[in-house]
């Protein structure tokens, strides 16, 4: 793929709402219909309908149609996840929208934490081969945690929030 080519890329401003950002980690373990998504969201089947066209069309979500359970009628429409629309994110614009969603998203999820597990904070210095490898290691972790993730009630229902920032020196 040309990162030359704008259609390509997928608009990071598409994720800039906190109610967009917990549909596509709802869909990193399971295809589910409008339907399915309104009610774990509690939200209007209208508003999870229209959120998940939007998050399809920015390239964050790929269609699957299933079959009735009967064989009869028009297949439900379904979402996943797109994995590969991280590779694609256009990172020229909207990143303040997305990081003040996140926070927004983060706040709800401090709020119905339960029991934390880990959390950290630095503003260090670190030697590049340190950092890279630090980098790395998270990398894995987010990975992991969408390569293992399943439907919604099957496990230990999570949250992990990775922002690994490389600072201006203001020297």
């Amino acid at each position: 793929m040309s990162w030359e080519n704008q259609d390509d890329l997928v608009p990071l401003r598409a994720l800039a709402n906190p109610l967009r950002i917990r549909i596509v980690s709802l869909l990193t373990g399971a295809s589910m219909s409008a339907t399915e998504v309104a009610d774990e969201l509690g939200i209007a089947h209208a508003s999870a309908s229209y959120h998940l066209r939007q998050l399809a069309k920015a390239g964050f979500l790929l269609q699957t149609d299933e079959r009735p359970r009967a064989g009869r009628g028009r297949p439900r429409l379904r979402y996943r996840y797109d994995p590969s629309s991280g590779e694609r994110l256009d990172r020229s614009e909207g990143r303040q929208l997305l990081h003040q969603a996140m926070s927004t998203d983060l706040a709800r999820r401090l709020a119905e934490t339960d029991r934390p597990r880990t959390s950290m904070d630095a503003e260090v210095w670190l030697a590049r081969p340190v950092w890279e490898e630090i980098v790395g290691l998270v990398g894995q972790a987010v990975a992991l945690l969408h390569d293992k993730a399943g439907p919604p009630h099957d496990g230990v229902k999570v949250s992990m929030t990775a922002l690994l920032l490389e600072l201006r020196d203001e020297r």
